[in-house]
């Protein structure tokens, strides 16, 4: 409605121009065309309005469509499994999330606004045009079929050009990416320069397309203005004849010229709408390859909603698994592991041991009859359940840019000051928080980087216990503390670990060795268990580890 009224509006100016001049060549006072004068103004003011309004409307609405599809856009990329983004770069996603889903908003917004503006104030211009001379209005939009082909031509070359744009953009975000996050080690490697010269050569490739699209536009554009100046010339000189000739009267003249020289406008907006379209459409594109991605891991027909906790007890049957590319990683395990029970996994680098407990929370999906927790296949326990109860600490465990309190709490959101403060004592953080300036408050950066890498350890073991897990799971989770640290967490984590089933990856026997069950892993399997004292009289691999590991104590304490 709100285009209607605005090119209705529009299009009354020449109208009135036709009276003025057809005014002039009877009589006209001062008065007339004070008040003509005074209509096209009050036109031109209510267009102006009417224009801001829907302009507001058209624009709003784009801007929420954007606001839906950047939330289902990061929601998708929550629901994808953790394997997908072993195959994706971090930088391209957040190419998708923010350039392409800027040029799908600039679709919903200004490109369909000029559009539907453009084709209805064309078909009311042309019909009063007709009106007036239908032979003159021929003749003068002529040339207008012509630029219809072009604009064709154009859309098919500018969805091509903008597709190999944003490959390149994407790119250059994932080297930017990379070096923001890996910094500290292009610097220790003194590779900066290296680096510098990587990053301009991709810079210049985009830079490169990008103006591979510029003369794109350098040639079309200019022809949106030449080719509706030739209808100019065919008016001008034909419609001057008729003029002399008594045909049609010079206000129609002046009104037929000043509806062809407005019918330039939708014509140049049309190259700014072709380019909208076709950056949208490819962008929609690689939106949607995004969106079109399945979760590898969900909850299935079989999940059990009726299952609301979990209470710690682990089998693995006959497991076997191997990544998507085919390397097997475990072969034929078969473990029980009772509720409120301490198993320790040791083995060589490269066994299989993080690969094993990613797969109890279902990081990555095994075979369905190999593992159960309380009796039931995990895969019919509901994801949020599994893994909200489950508490991780990794080797190299990830914090969020924030305070230390609320990365403590980020699984716990309702976690009160005597809890998070209780974690904390557990984790040996009590003593770091008077070296902290703001203790709790303290701003850690990004990845925690402001603080040790035993620091982040003990942050991410306070995390995991703050959920209270059912299941803890400890992957080399000590590995950047001092032993005299370690003994003291252990000794903490005992009333912890008591009601709780608690797998230890490490690769010291201070840590394993009062477990209530050792598994020694090689090449998948598990070749050995039993306790510490069991599997030292069996004078085997673990043995051997022991062995090695006294002999370097000696050696340091010499």
């Amino acid at each position: 409605m709100l285009v209607l009224v605005t090119n209705g509006l529009l299009l009354v100016s020449p109208k009135i121009l036709e009276l003025v001049f057809d005014d002039f060549e009877k009589s006209i006072t001062p008065r007339k065309v004070f008040l003509y004068a005074l209509l096209i103004f009050t036109v031109a003011l209510g267009g102006g309005a009417i224009l801001f309004a829907q302009r507001r409307i058209i624009n709003g609405v784009a801007r929420r469509i954007e606001y839906h599809l950047r939330n289902d856009f990061f929601t998708h990329l929550q629901k994808l499994s953790a394997a997908y983004y072993n195959r994706v770069d971090t930088g391209d996603l957040m190419a998708r999330a923010t350039s392409d889903i800027n040029a799908v908003r600039m679709v919903l917004s200004n490109a369909i606004m000029f559009t539907a503006d453009g084709i209805v104030f064309f078909a009311m211009a042309f019909v009063i045009m007709l009106r007036i001379d239908a032979t003159l209005t021929l003749l003068a939009v002529l040339p207008y079929p012509i630029l219809a082909l072009l604009i064709r031509e154009l859309g098919k070359r500018i969805y091509r050009s903008y597709e190999r744009i944003q490959e390149s953009f994407s790119t250059m975000n994932t080297k930017l990416q990379e070096n923001l996050s890996g910094v500290r080690v292009v610097k220790a490697y003194t590779l900066e320069k290296s680096e510098i010269d990587k990053f301009r050569d991709l810079n210049r490739t985009f830079v490169d397309r990008n103006r591979a699209q510029i003369r794109l536009f350098s040639v079309f554009f200019p022809l949106f203005r030449c080719l509706p100046g030739i209808g100019h010339v065919a008016l001008l000189y034909l419609g001057g004849i008729r003029v002399i000739e008594g045909q049609i009267t010079f206000g129609e003249f002046v009104a037929l010229l000043a509806y062809l020289i407005l019918l330039v406008r939708p014509m140049i907006r049309l190259g700014f709408v072709v380019n909208a379209f076709e950056r949208g459409a490819a962008s929609m594109e690689r939106i949607s390859k995004i969106l079109d991605e399945q979760p590898e891991i969900y909850d299935g027909v079989n999940a059990r909603h009726g299952i609301e906790a979990i209470q710690g007890g682990i089998e693995f049957r006959n497991l076997s698994f191997s990544y998507p590319d085919g390397t097997p990683v475990l072969k034929n395990i078969n473990l029980k592991v009772d509720r409120g029970q301490t198993v320790a996994i040791v083995g060589p680098t490269g066994c299989g041991k993080t690969t094993l407990v990613n797969l109890i929370p279902r990081l990555y999906e095994a075979d369905r009859g190999t593992i159960f927790i309380d009796g039931v296949d995990v895969q019919d326990i509901p994801l949020h359940v599994l893994r909200s109860n489950i508490g991780v600490v990794e080797q190299e465990p990830f914090l969020f840019s924030g305070t230390l309190r609320n990365n403590i709490a980020y699984g716990a959101e309702n976690a009160g000051g005597a809890e998070v403060n209780g974690v904390v004592r557990i984790a040996d953080l009590q003593e770091q928080m008077e070296e902290f300036p703001d203790g709790l408050d303290t701003y850690l950066g990004e990845r925690g980087i402001t603080i040790s890498g035993g620091q982040r350890q003990r942050t991410a073991l306070a995390r995991a216990i703050a959920i209270h897990p059912k299941i803890l799971i400890l992957d080399s989770a000590f590995a950047n503390v001092d032993t005299h640290t370690e003994d003291i967490i252990l000794n903490r984590l005992k009333e912890v670990m008591e009601n709780r089933t608690t797998i230890v990856i490490s690769h010291r026997i201070s840590t394993v060795k009062s477990a209530d069950l050792i598994i020694v892993m090689k090449n998948g399997e598990i070749v050995e268990r039993g306790t510490h004292d069991t599997l030292l009289k069996r004078n085997g691999i673990y043995t051997g580890i022991y062995d090695k590991q006294l002999l370097q104590e000696e050696l340091d304490s010499l």
